[in-house]
């Protein structure tokens, strides 16, 4: 393969011409292109199911006229895997671009994908590989969010709290709380408070513990997760069990999982024609937070980052 996978980066990748003109000529038994959709898959069957229900639906946004072959892989719990999958399209497309259903650019976006780069570099040379990023601070999941959200209401007085999943890389677990000032900046009424259901602080149930029922009427708990699974049950029964010890008697809100929202599905399907119109990877966009031990990716200035 033509990339060079441990840089976000490569200027001098070779891409395909008739995805740089948008006119992609047909080879043999397969379109020049395929497409792999990377989830990361549960333990819980459910989220699985979730997720390729999603996909289907995802696969029905692609216009006609984007003549590609569209597969689906899980990074860990389900198949196919995501070396598989690519072992199967290399086979019969010219190129395969890595369009990663992630929420942050923690370590399943930074160096798992780039590890699939690296072995399928050896064992399909020749084959053009380009890849997306996760979903990071998109705007577009601020606006799902507002969408499932109710209104502001002046009578009533609400408790917000935003639940991350919880990552070990600093610059995921800050883009939640830039995700959740935005949803703020576009909702206003009451600041969000933010906390995670596992790996890092604050817990979800430490916030919740300290809540006093008396100072909201309504609590409004917004899990950033794309699928169903054991996360979501546990931050729906820390909800109840909030209601039960505490005599809580307000209304509790727990929105869905978004990875399945029509705005979502045509937002992905927009990112996939673009990279592959683009016809190489793109810049990361995640937000730097620079310890001293980060990655060349984490120090490339924004101003060079092409994504607003």
């Amino acid at each position: 393969m033509t990339l060079s996978s441990r840089h976000p980066y490569n200027p001098r990748m070779q891409t395909a011409k008739s995805f740089r003109t948008g006119s992609p000529e047909p080879v043999t038994g397969a379109c020049d292109w395929s497409a792999v959709l990377i989830v990361h898959g549960s333990p819980d069957e459910r989220g699985n199911e979730h997720a390729r229900a999603t996909f289907s639906a995802l696969k029905a946004k692609l216009p006609p006229d984007l003549p590609i072959e569209l597969a689906l892989a899980f990074i860990d719990h389900a198949e196919p895997s995501v070396g598989a999958v690519i072992g199967t399209l290399a086979s019969r497309s010219k190129g395969i671009g890595l369009f990663p259903f992630l929420l942050f650019d923690a370590g399943h976006s930074k160096s798992d994908v780039a590890g699939y780069i690296d072995a399928a570099s050896e064992a399909h040379p020749g084959t053009v590989l380009i890849r997306d990023w996760a979903l990071g601070t998109d705007q577009n999941v601020v606006s799902i969010l507002l969408d499932l959200l109710p209104k502001v209401d002046p009578g009533i007085r609400d408790t917000v709290i935003v639940v991350g999943r919880g990552s070990l890389d600093p610059n995921a677990n800050a883009s939640l709380y830039y995700q959740g000032r935005r949803l703020w900046e576009r909702r206003k009424g009451t600041p969000p408070a933010f906390s995670f259901i596992s790996v890092t602080e604050p817990r979800l149930s430490d916030v919740l513990d300290r809540l006093d029922p008396r100072s909201q009427d309504r609590l409004l708990l917004i899990p950033y997760f794309l699928f169903e699974g054991v996360l979501m049950d546990r931050i729906r029964g820390l909800a109840q069990t909030f209601r039960k010890q505490k005599g809580f008697e307000g209304d509790v809100l727990v929105t869905p999982p978004f990875g399945d929202h029509p705005m979502m599905l045509d937002h992905m399907a927009l990112r996939i024609r673009r990279v592959l119109k683009l016809g190489r990877t793109p810049l990361p966009k995640w937000p730097t937070l620079d310890f001293g031990n980060g990655s060349d990716a984490d120090r490339i200035s924004r101003d060079e980052r092409p994504y607003p």
